[in-house]
């Protein structure tokens, strides 16, 4: 499942290119994967990793995303963040601290806090 498609590349470009739609199915697969991995145990740092370079560290996919769908975008970087508050992820501390960051902004961006 996470091969064929929240890692895929052609999968993660055709839903990004559907819009607020493809944007939350991606979130709802991340959504999936943090919940299967807490339920059977499952933790591969590689897939949190892919998930990260794929969806939040490619800024033009990232930027994608966010626009046509800022919950959705939130809930992945909260998604990274869980995995990794969970032990499923051993995540770079830094890298933890700039997806917090992110995740803070976009929250302020829902939530129309302006600085």
């Amino acid at each position: 499942e996470y091969r064929s498609k929240l890692l895929n590349p052609k999968w993660a470009e055709s839903m990004v290119a559907m819009g607020s739609g493809g944007a939350y199915e991606v979130s709802t697969r991340m959504t999936a994967a943090v919940g299967w991995g807490g339920t059977t145990g499952f933790a591969e740092d590689w897939v949190y990793d892919q998930a990260d370079e794929v969806y939040v560290q490619d800024e033009k996919m990232a930027a994608r995303l966010r626009k046509s769908n800022p919950s959705a975008f939130r809930n992945v970087v909260g998604r990274l963040i869980e995995a990794a508050a969970r032990g499923m992820w051993d995540a770079d501390p830094n890298r933890l601290n700039e997806l917090k960051a992110l995740y803070s902004d976009v929250e302020d961006e829902l939530e129309g806090v302006t600085n």
